[in-house]
């Protein structure tokens, strides 16, 4: 495999700074060698903990790591993320550092903002990333299949510092999208959502419904009705309904979705058509959601965050046996608990971080 470019980096990580607002400290991360997937020695990638300094993210790509670089809420960095050159050229954008992507087919460009962009994910053309969410900087390589120079590296597109920008200014695409998402939120939702109840023992996150999540997070329960995804955006704006057997349909993936499944996708931990399980004939996959412990987990905090679930719901198992294996922490017994010392340590560490 072919090894990272520090020198890619350094000379993204220059004009990042170039015009910096006064204060700003990038998000930076390790990500995994010859990967998209965050590589931490402990807790989430968004924790300050795991935050590298310029010179930090330059030793580890020398080391043969990759790094990511996010927007995050409290600070006024946007990744513009663009998949489908069809959908959105460079002459689209407003003028600013921009890198290619690894198939050479895709751009990520940088902003800084002081308005509360959100973030955006589309269909198939891209997203912005702006809040917690972030991109592989340049200098970075991640295997491609494209036969074609450069391919599998992350290089400086535009050599320019990063311009400042508004949310009218975005690209066209995600103005569109952005407005579907508005149209979406008119339908009828449970504005007195009250959460599930637990009985102090079991987490209630196995009790929420498909019909659950459609009324708190906008969508109709009409199984007549189709809508705008409450996951991603549609050039159609129809591309997602209810069935009767509390069911939440993605026509755009050909996958349906329990309340678990969809609470998994909203987390950010599996995309619709990962954690979806695949309509009759549909080609799709086998739902990730199905034994993973890291699903479960992601769906707790997401659940607990959003209301879904009491204040004092308590952490599912599985979810205590995820982050006790990411951590290294020790292997759950036969009857998949963990013993009294590692449930303190794990408790500890799910306050701390999330």
């Amino acid at each position: 495999m072919k090894s990272p470019r520090p020198e890619e980096f350094k000379k993204f990580y220059n004009l990042l700074m170039k015009n910096a607002p006064e204060g700003y400290v990038p998000h930076l991360f390790r990500v995994a060698s010859g990967s998209k997937a965050p590589a931490l020695e402990y807790g989430s990638w968004k924790s300050e903990r795991n935050k590298l300094s310029g010179r930090g993210a330059l030793e580890w790509l020398k080391s043969g790591g990759n790094v990511g670089i996010a927007g995050m809420p409290d600070d006024p960095l946007v990744n513009v993320d663009i998949d489908d050159n069809e959908k959105t050229e460079k002459k689209d954008m407003k003028p600013t550092l921009m890198a290619r992507s690894r198939s050479r087919d895709g751009l990520h460009a940088w902003y800084f903002s002081d308005e509360d962009i959100p973030n955006i994910p589309t269909d198939n053309a891209g997203e912005v990333r702006a809040q917690g969410q972030y991109v592989v900087a340049p200098g970075s390589f991640v295997p491609s299949e494209k036969d074609l120079p450069d391919a599998g590296y992350y290089t400086v597109e535009e050599e320019r510092p990063v311009s400042d920008i508004i949310f009218e200014e975005l690209p066209d695409v995600f103005l569109k999208t952005k407005e579907e998402q508005e149209k979406q939120k008119n339908y009828e939702r449970r504005k007195d959502f009250d959460p599930k109840d637990g009985d102090g023992e079991h987490s209630a996150i196995f009790d929420i419904e498909a019909r659950d999540i459609v009324l708190k997070e906008g969508g109709s329960t009409e199984p007549s009705d189709r809508w705008a995804a409450i996951f991603h955006g549609s050039e159609t704006g129809m591309n997602m309904s209810m069935s009767r057997e509390d069911l939440l349909h993605c026509w755009r993936h050909n996958v349906s979705h329990n309340g678990l499944q969809a609470l998994t996708v909203l987390s950010g931990y599996l995309s619709c058509k990962e954690a979806g399980s695949p309509h009759k004939r549909s080609g799709a996959g086998r739902s990730e959601v199905i034994g993973n412990d890291g699903a479960v987990f992601h769906a707790w905090v997401y659940a607990k965050r959003r209301g879904y679930i009491p204040e004092d719901d308590p952490i599912p198992s599985r979810a205590l046996n995820y982050i006790a294996k990411k951590e290294d922490i020790c292997e759950p017994n036969d009857e998949g608990l963990l013993p009294p010392w590692a449930f303190k340590r794990v408790v500890k560490i799910v306050e701390e971080e999330y």
